[in-house]
This record gives C-alpha cells, structure tokens and sequence, in this order.
C-alpha cells in the first residue's frame, strides 16, 4: 500500500513537471494575448443632413484634406495620405464641416473598434 501511493505522488509530480516544461517551451498554451486588432478601413461618417463641404485628417495637428461623398451618401475617409500622415496611431478623426447655410462646424471624434459597436 505504501509503494503504491509513493508511486502515485511520483506520477503525479512527474506529470506537473512535464506540464510546466511544455508551457515554458511555448507548446500548449490556454493564454490569452492581449492583442488589439486596429481598424485599417476608412472611417465613414454619416450626416443627418448633408453637408455642403467636408474635410478631415486623422491625428492631433493634422491639416484637414477635403472628403468626396460616395452614392451611399457617407463619406469616407481612407487612412491613407492626405488624410493619414504616418506615424500616427488612429484613435480619433478630426471633420470639419459647412452646411448649406454657411455655418462651420469642427470636431474631433473618438474612432471605435468593432468590439465596441458590438460587431463581430
């Protein structure tokens, strides 16, 4: 009775051992990486009414380039030159709009993942 315990408590640290090397060795892996998954696409923006003009640039600083609005009726602005100047970490567009009565608008907007619209 005793041989047979003492050899499962061998086991079973021998089993812990080899576990624990197959982790450190990158095999087998459970975790999770925190990676984020940035949105490359062109950011569209929609109005409630249209707009006269729009421009837009992403990144603090940036100089706002004008945007063409496509059949769909959104306007969508390419993260790509004159609109992206790299280096630049996409967290926010710059639009700068006029309405058919003249009136300018300027805001800087916060661009959100597909995790945060609840899309897959």
């Amino acid at each position: 009775m005793k041989l047979r315990g003492l050899l499962l408590v061998v086991f079973g640290v021998l089993a812990v051992v080899l576990a624990v090397a197959v982790f450190m060795r990158g095999g087998v892996s459970t975790i999770c990486p925190a990676v984020g998954h940035a949105h490359t696409g062109a950011a569209e923006l929609v109005f409630a009414h249209d707009p006269a003009s729009v421009s837009a640039c992403f990144g603090e600083g940036c100089t706002p380039a004008p945007v063409t609005r496509n059949l769909d009726g959104r306007w969508p602005v390419p993260q790509s030159a004159p609109y992206l100047m790299p280096p630049v970490s996409v967290t926010s567009i710059f639009v700068d709009t006029v309405n058919s009565s003249g009136v300018r608008v300027a805001r800087v907007l916060p661009i959100g993942n597909r995790a945060d619209r609840g899309a897959p």
